[in-house]
């Protein structure tokens, strides 16, 4: 956990925004009072799964501001994801009325208009996927696609605190596919399902074909990998895949100090482990896929509109 957390803090994945419109706010002005107040009052509304939700001021000066954490993301992380992206999409969009910010684990977006419901969905979308491609695009959808709708239905049919989905299948062999789908929970489950429908839509008309594929709006997303990229297993309730090996406790001074100086070292090569893999996976250096006809680019590349 404490890895995770350091990995997050040192590299923020894709923090993204969008300064929604030309239109600004004066500085001390109502609506700069007002969002103010609802980013500051934002942390504290935590539904319990994730999603925060805070408004400020009447009428046209209303700001409204929403964060929706990813479902398998820990509550510490979410929080310091939910505070960075408030200090940065300040700095990015100065004095915007609207915009919105995107991060692997979490998304802020606030305006003076209704967030939550039916709004134009193209306005806040963004794309990213992998250059890595399937030549046998047929094959690979035959797996991808029944396997994302399962997920889609399974976010939609949600509560009114978590729309969220994500598991794994057999993919074209010898892969797996991991995919996620969420929406924000305050989405009927007619909403939620119509949006990711869009989702998955846009995923097809950019990147068919494409080894990974991430499409984010305000409302929901989408990402599937050939990679397993949850934070936390346990948060989903998979069952172990073995009982815990009992925990031996140190019964001198010595001991503590081995004890230390082991983990220190364990840890210090699991970082440069997970730093070599990031780096690799970020960078699209894998090697040649065999038996299944991938082509190889230079990685990730962000696909808008």
């Amino acid at each position: 956990m404490y890895l995770i957390n350091f990995l997050i803090k040192a590299q923020p994945a894709y923090p993204f925004h969008i300064c929604q419109n030309s239109s600004t706010y004066t500085p001390h002005s109502n609506y700069s009072r007002n969002l103010d107040a609802a980013l500051s009052s934002l942390p504290d509304t935590n539904s319990g799964s994730g999603y925060f939700n805070s408004s400020a001021g009447q009428g046209p000066a209303t700001a409204n501001a929403i964060c929706l954490c990813r479902g398998d993301v820990e509550p510490n992380m979410c929080q310091s994801c939910l505070r960075d992206s408030i200090y940065r999409l300040r700095q990015t969009c100065p004095n915007q009325i609207e915009a919105v910010i995107y991060y692997e684990f979490c998304l802020l977006k606030y305006s003076n208009a209704t967030i939550l419901g039916y709004n134009d969905m193209k306005r806040e979308l963004y794309k990213l996927k992998n250059d890595n491609t399937f030549d046998d695009t047929k094959q690979f959808n035959g797996f991808l696609q029944p396997f994302m709708n399962k997920l889609r239905g399974e976010a939609a049919a949600g509560n009114s605190f978590l729309k969220f989905a994500m598991g794994n299948t057999s993919g074209p062999d010898p892969y797996t596919l991991y995919g996620l789908t969420q929406c924000i929970p305050s989405l009927t489950e007619a909403q939620c399902n119509d949006c990711l429908e869009y989702a998955m839509n846009q995923s097809s008309s950019c990147c068919d074909g494409s080894a990974g594929v991430i499409v984010l709006m305000a409302r929901c997303n989408i990402r599937y990998e050939i990679y397993e990229f949850t934070t936390n297993p346990a948060s989903l309730m998979w069952p172990p895949s073995r009982a815990p090996s009992p925990v031996l406790q140190p019964t001198h001074s010595g001991g503590n100090r081995k004890t230390f100086l082991e983990s220190f070292i364990v840890g210090c090569l699991m970082l440069y482990i997970t730093f070599f893999i990031l780096n690799k996976v970020g960078s699209g250096c894998m090697r040649k896929f065999t038996g299944v006809g991938v082509k190889i680019y230079s990685g990730w590349q962000w696909c808008n509109r």
